[in-house]
C-alpha cells in the first residue's frame, strides 16, 4: 500500500518537473531593415512669401474688390478709401497754392515798382527793403502750399491699395464701411516667388533630419512612386506646446498642379543603406543586447546606437537583419540562458 501511493505521488510530479524544466516565453522583436522611406508626415501647401498689405493712412473703406482665393497681378486694385474726403483734401490744398502764386505774383509786382521808384530817388530804402521782405515771404508761402498740394496729392493716391506683386489672396481683414488705421492690414497676399510644403515634425526626430535632408511631396492619396523633390528651407526654432513638435517649411522644386492649402504626404528621403532599429527598453546600459542564438540560448551583443527615433533608436553595428533581440525582462536573464518561444509584442 505505502509502495503505490509513492508511486501515485511521482507521478503527479512528473508534470510539475517537466514544467518547471520547460524555459518560459520571451518578448522579442526579429530585427529588420528599412530603407528609403523612414517616415511620411502629413502637411499642407502653403507660398514662402506671404504679405499683409494695407494703407499708409486712416479712413474709410469704400470699396475691396477682392476675397479669398483670388488670383492678382501687380499692379491690381485690391482695395480703395472713401475718396470724397481725400478729393477735398486736394482741392482745398489747390485752392490754396492759387492764392499763393496770386500774392506771390503781386507781392513781385510791388518790388519791381518799388525798385523803380528808388532809381527816381521817390521811394525810400526802407520802402525797398519792405517789398522785398514781402517779396520772400509770399514766395516761401507759395513753396510750402506746393508741398501741402504734393502730400494731399500723395494721400489721394495712397487710398488705392494695389497688388506689389502676382499671386493669391489669402486672407482679407475688413470690410467696406469700416474704418482702418494707418498701416493696418486689409489684404494677405501670397506672392509667386515659390511654393512650400509645411509640416510639423517630433523633436526627436530631427536627430536625423540635416539641413540637406531631401523631401518627397506628394498630394494625399497619390501612389508612393509620384511626387515633387523639395528641399529644407527653414526649422522653426520654437517647438509648439501642444504638439512638441517643430514647423518645417520645404521648398518645392516644381510647385505645378499644388495649389495653396492642398493637403499632401512629405516623405523623408534617407539613404539606400539599411537603417535598422530597435525599441529603446532592449538596449542595455552598456549599449548591449539580448541575441536569441542557437539552441535559443541568450548571447550579450555589444552594440552602437545611433540617433533616437520616438521610442526606438538606430543600430549602426553589433546586430544584423534578422538577429531575433530580447524586448522585455533584459534585466533578469543572464549569459546564455535557454529562453522559450517567441512571443510578438
Amino acid at each position: 500500500m505505502p509502495g503505490r501511493l509513492l508511486a501515485a505521488a511521482c507521478l503527479v510530479l512528473l508534470p510539475a518537473v517537466a514544467l518547471a524544466d520547460t524555459p518560459r516565453p520571451v518578448v522579442t522583436e526579429i530585427v529588420t531593415s528599412e530603407s528609403q522611406r523612414l517616415r511620411d508626415f502629413p502637411g499642407v501647401i502653403g507660398a514662402e512669401v506671404e504679405t499683409a498689405i494695407g494703407f499708409a493712412l486712416a479712413g474709410r473703406i469704400e470699396t475691396r474688390p477682392v476675397d479669398p482665393g483670388d488670383t492678382v497681378a501687380a499692379g491690381d486694385v485690391l482695395a480703395t478709401l472713401d475718396r470724397v474726403t481725400l478729393m477735398q483734401d486736394v482741392a482745398a490744398a489747390e485752392a490754396a497754392v492759387r492764392a499763393a502764386q496770386a500774392r506771390a505774383g503781386l507781392a513781385a509786382q510791388t518790388l519791381s515798382r518799388v525798385e523803380e521808384l528808388a532809381r527816381r530817388n521817390v521811394a525810400p530804402a526802407a520802402q525797398v527793403e519792405a517789398a522785398t521782405a514781402n517779396r520772400d515771404s509770399t514766395a516761401a508761402a507759395l513753396v510750402a502750399a506746393n508741398a501741402d498740394l504734393d502730400r494731399a496729392r500723395d494721400a489721394a493716391g495712397n487710398g488705392i491699395l494695389t497688388a506689389p506683386a502676382d499671386g493669391v489672396v489669402l486672407a482679407v481683414s475688413a470690410e467696406p464701411g469700416s474704418i482702418v488705421s494707418a498701416g493696418a492690414s486689409v489684404v494677405t497676399l501670397a506672392t509667386d516667388a515659390g511654393r512650400e510644403a509645411v509640416i510639423d515634425v517630433p523633436s526627436d526626430m530631427l536627430a536625423i533630419i540635416g539641413t540637406d535632408a531631401r523631401f518627397t511631396i506628394r498630394r494625399r492619396g497619390e501612389d508612393a512612386g509620384a511626387g515633387t523633390p523639395g528641399t529644407l528651407r527653414l526649422i522653426e526654432p520654437v517647438i509648439g506646446r501642444a504638439t512638441r513638435s517643430h514647423r518645417l517649411h520645404i521648398s518645392l522644386a516644381d510647385p505645378d498642379g499644388l495649389r495653396l492649402g492642398s493637403l499632401v504626404t512629405v516623405s523623408l528621403d534617407v539613404p539606400e543603406d539599411p537603417v535598422l532599429t530597435l525599441p529603446v527598453a532592449a538596449i542595455l546600459p552598456d549599449d548591449a543586447v539580448w541575441r536569441v542564438g542557437d539552441g535559443r540560448r541568450l548571447e550579450r551583443v555589444a552594440v552602437t546606437t545611433g540617433a533616437v527615433i520616438g521610442e526606438r533608436v538606430v543600430i549602426t553595428s553589433g546586430i544584423e537583419a534578422g538577429d531575433e533581440i530580447l524586448l522585455r525582462g533584459i534585466h533578469s536573464v543572464g549569459e546564455g540562458q535557454q529562453v522559450g518561444e517567441r512571443v510578438t509584442p
